[in-house]
């Protein structure tokens, strides 16, 4: 079987993360490509990588002819690149967050479906060992039924202010949507649909124009209850996720190296888990190139990206209502 040709649009740091995970996999696939207006960092990246450099898009696309691309160019071009793959009906993987709105997300699903083209949104903590774990112990009843999910992603992100992220025309918002929507998704792969939304955000960044910290309060359309919570200006940096039954608990800790460890009810100790996969990146392409090799529907589709954004949207609302709950129809 051929390799499939792969190329990147968007050489900076999360398209780094996804050259990496292809070049892990070079019995599936070829990078042939990689895109950026800054020419001399896609010529940076094809010297480690292979491929050709291009500082145009489109012009890689019609040069190179790839099978499928990583778009991980900031939110405002998403729509651009992944249209002009539509055309072409080279498969998608594309980036978080979907798009700055969701109208900006629709246009370009639907353009993708109308081609009949492959898209994958990379919310990549759908392969993280941790999560798929705790997938399988709600799946299996351990947990019992889940009631709450308790979820946090705080750091100092030194670039706040002096970058892309926190240039609203660009990104579309700040921390909400930007580090929630892997909050946001998270959730939805341990409890389901969202029903409904509660926001607050805040600022204290005295230099930027968008949020630099946010809070959820959502509620799935079977009960469960999440607290969602993130934030760029806490000095000590957290990424947890708690899942709360009525039979037991489970905790996934990004700062271990092991996988989730969970107690159910009567247990004295812990269990502990191992992490014994490769990392979420190297799954998530791998899962990409199956996918585009089979025809097979990805594991995060379309749709889930435009339900992701139907929360986000909602959340922004409620904020901007003085924390007012949002239902979702």
């Amino acid at each position: 079987m051929a390799k499939i040709r792969v190329a990147v649009v968007g050489a900076g740091g999360i398209g780094g993360a996804h050259l990496k995970a292809y070049s892990e996999l070079p019995n599936v696939c070829e990078l042939v490509g990689v895109a950026d207006v800054n020419l001399p960092t896609a010529q940076a990246r094809v010297a480690q990588a292979g491929g050709q450099a291009f500082a145009d898009f489109v012009e890689m696309l019609d040069t190179v002819k790839p099978d499928a691309v990583s778009v991980c160019t900031p939110p405002n071009l998403h729509g651009a690149v992944v249209e002009a793959a539509a055309t072409r009906k080279i498969a998608v993987l594309c980036e978080k967050p979907p798009a700055r709105t969701l109208a900006e997300a629709e246009a370009l699903v639907n353009a993708m479906t109308q081609q009949g083209a492959l898209l994958q949104f990379a919310f990549c903590h759908r392969f993280h060992r941790s999560i798929t774990q705790a997938q399988a112990l709600i799946k299996d009843g351990k947990l019992g039924k889940v009631v709450q999910i308790y979820n946090r992603f705080g750091f100092r992100f030194s670039r706040a202010g002096n970058s892309w992220f926190t240039e609203p025309e660009v990104a579309g918002g700040g921390i909400l949507i930007d580090t929630l929507v892997h909050s946001i998704d998270i959730f939805r792969a341990l409890a389901g649909e969202v029903a409904g939304v509660t926001a607050s955000i805040s600022t204290a960044l005295p230099t930027i124009q968008v949020e630099d910290s946010a809070s959820i309060l959502v509620t799935s359309e079977n009960g469960t209850i999440g607290a969602l919570t993130c934030s760029w200006v806490t000095p000590v940096s957290e990424a947890e996720v708690r899942v709360y039954g009525t039979e037991g608990e489970a905790v996934i800790d990004y700062g271990q190296p092991d996988g989730l460890r969970y107690r159910l009810a009567g247990d004295e100790s812990w269990t502990q888990l191992p992490f014994d996969q490769p990392d979420r990146f190297h799954l998530q392409a791998q899962h990409f190139l199956a996918c585009v090799a089979t025809g097979a529907t990805p594991a995060v589709t379309g749709q889930d990206g435009l339900a992701v954004m139907r929360v986000i949207d909602a959340a922004y609302r409620s904020a901007h209502a003085n924390g007012q709950p949002v239902r979702l129809a």
